[in-house]
């Protein structure tokens, strides 16, 4: 029998994790895109790349996360 709570849980927190890293991603590629625009006008902003890098990597942490949760290889379950 399917336990439709814990799968509408589930589907939840997949869509909003889902939303969560497709805007973060988004917003890090606006930052860039904007930095590369300066850079073109001669007019650069040193902590943008540090900025843009941070959320690519926060995105990579966060996809890196979901893949060891759902191969059950990962962790010994």
């Amino acid at each position: 029998m399917i336990e439709w709570s814990s799968f509408a849980i589930v589907a939840a927190a997949t869509w909003v994790s889902a939303i969560i890293v497709i805007t973060l991603f988004s917003v890090a590629v606006r930052m860039r895109a904007t930095h590369l625009d300066r850079v073109d006008e001669g007019r650069s902003n040193a902590g943008l790349p540090v900025a843009y890098w941070t959320v690519f990597g926060i995105c990579g942490a966060v996809v890196l996360l979901g893949v060891y949760l759902i191969v059950p290889a990962l962790h010994g379950a």
